[in-house]
């Protein structure tokens, strides 16, 4: 399972999009709302995936959502 991870970047004031296996992000955007969108779109692209969002103050991350094939 291939997780795309959400991350908030404090320097940047900005929402992030991480591959799992990449260094890089994928997508940025300043709406949360946007980027899970975004990150929607490429789960189902790249099956099977799943949206994890990152809170910074917890150690747990939150499952938004899961493609299996």
């Amino acid at each position: 399972m291939v997780k795309l991870r959400i991350i908030y970047n404090y320097e940047k004031k900005i929402w992030e999009l991480f591959h799992e296996d990449l260094i890089e992000r994928i997508a940025c955007n300043h709406n949360v709302y946007n980027l899970i969108v975004s990150a929607n779109t490429i789960a189902k692209l790249i099956k099977p995936a799943q949206i994890v969002f990152v809170p910074q103050n917890l150690l747990k991350e939150i499952v938004i959502n899961e493609y299996i094939e």
